[in-house]
């Protein structure tokens, strides 16, 4: 079991959640089933380690580590929908042609926050960035 499995399993148990097999199976195929994976890539990825998880399993899996921060939704509620295990800050650069979602570095979000917070008043409680528009390869074709 990997060491991101144990974080995963205690986080799973603090907060009062059951580590069962089908989460960390989900939460494993999270992270090895591609780039920003779909649900439809992160279900394929967990049936070959556990043939009984169902497609609702992954979804509800995936609904309760956006929740717990240990995931972040990309896109729309629907087909398109991709999940991302690397919650650190990043800018999620999407394609708005052929679907693909680039992670690009940038400064961090501590940086920036209590200045906004500081000009605004607004209290900043969660995050994440997407840039939408035409990737590299698909700017060549056109």
């Amino acid at each position: 079991m990997s060491a991101r499995s144990l974080d995963v399993k205690e986080l799973l148990r603090q907060r009062g959640y059951r580590a069962t097999p089908q989460r960390l199976a989900i939460y494993d195929a999270l992270w090895k089933a591609g780039s920003h994976p779909t649900v439809a890539d992160i279900h394929e990825y967990a049936e070959r380690r556990d043939p009984t998880i169902s497609k609702a399993t992954v979804y509800k899996a995936l609904q309760l580590f956006v929740e717990m921060g240990l995931a972040r939704e990309i896109g729309f509620r629907d087909e398109s929908t991709r999940y991302d295990p690397d919650v650190g800050f990043h800018i999620n650069l999407v394609c708005t042609k052929c679907g693909k979602i680039e992670d690009y570095a940038c400064t961090d979000f501590d940086q920036i926050a209590p200045n906004l917070e500081e000009e605004t008043g607004f209290d900043v409680l969660n995050y994440h960035f997407e840039v939408y528009g035409i990737c590299r390869d698909c700017a060549r074709i056109d």
